[in-house]
């Protein structure tokens, strides 16, 4: 016998994947309301975005944060605008309730001390226990990775056999170069002219490495474009806007051509 609370969280389901598919393809959205849902598997609350009228997809995207993580409107906003794409999109919570707000960091907040209360093998083993909970509780077959500033380092260390399939990386930070010769599997790299942390100098040591390597990649360099220019930007100010719209084309053009 189906219970009422069976009954209510398929209701739930339905409603945002229905939200979800009101979303434009290859259209980013800067506001509005959150269409997915927040769920806790495995022990991490993760953020998850409905494709169109479904509530599981065989091609799914990983989405690595910011520093601002699941509780940022534009994270969320931007996982509903790929999910509408026809993927089911997970976003988990890298960092167990302390992700920074925007008010904290724009006060000046001791990012040092952070960072050393998330360090790589953390955040490693919850990316590690995202992608085993997305094929063991939706069946998906492939799955490809996005990461965003703070995220942007992550994905590379998992574009390798029992990781992820394929990864998309928009203004990294902190990407060493160990973890760019450690990628096996395709990337693609968004970069900004104005970003200090992924400048286009960077971005093109990442594509000498890649081509020694033998990956397949592709990038693009984004002019006027500041750190954090594919999640947050000051949206009358038209070369930001240009430039989060098309990097979200390209990351959805990316996955839907190789994933």
């Amino acid at each position: 016998m189906v219970s009422t609370r069976q009954v209510i969280a398929s209701l739930a389901v339905l409603a945002s994947a229905v939200s979800a598919s009101s979303y434009a393809p290859y259209k980013v959205r800067n506001n509005g309301v959150p269409a997915g849902q927040l769920k806790n598997i495995s022990g991490i609350e993760m953020y998850i975005s409905y494709p169109p009228n479904a509530n599981t997809s065989t091609r799914a995207l990983l989405y690595v944060t910011d520093i601002f993580g699941v509780p940022l409107l534009q994270n969320k906003l931007l996982a509903d605008s790929l999910a509408a794409n026809d993927y089911l999109v997970v976003m988990p919570d890298l960092f167990a309730g302390d992700a920074i707000s925007v008010e904290e960091q724009e006060a000046g907040l001791n990012l040092t001390s952070w960072l050393a209360e998330h360090p790589p093998s953390e955040i490693d083993r919850i990316i590690t226990t995202t992608l085993a909970a997305m094929k063991a509780n939706f069946g998906v077959e492939k799955v490809g990775g996005l990461g965003y500033c703070f995220g942007g380092k992550y994905v590379p260390r998992f574009l390798k056999e029992g990781g992820l399939d394929l990864g998309f990386i928009a203004h990294p930070s902190n990407l060493q170069e160990a973890e760019i010769g450690g990628i096996k599997r395709p990337i693609s790299i968004a970069a900004g002219t104005l970003d200090g942390s992924f400048n286009a100098t960077a971005k093109f040591r990442a594509e000498e490495i890649l081509k020694t390597n033998n990956v397949t990649f592709q990038s693009n360099l984004y002019y006027g474009a500041p750190h954090g220019f594919a999640v947050r930007i000051n949206q009358s100010a038209p070369l930001q806007a240009y430039a989060k719209q098309a990097s979200f084309v390209q990351a959805v053009t990316w996955f839907d051509a190789w994933l």
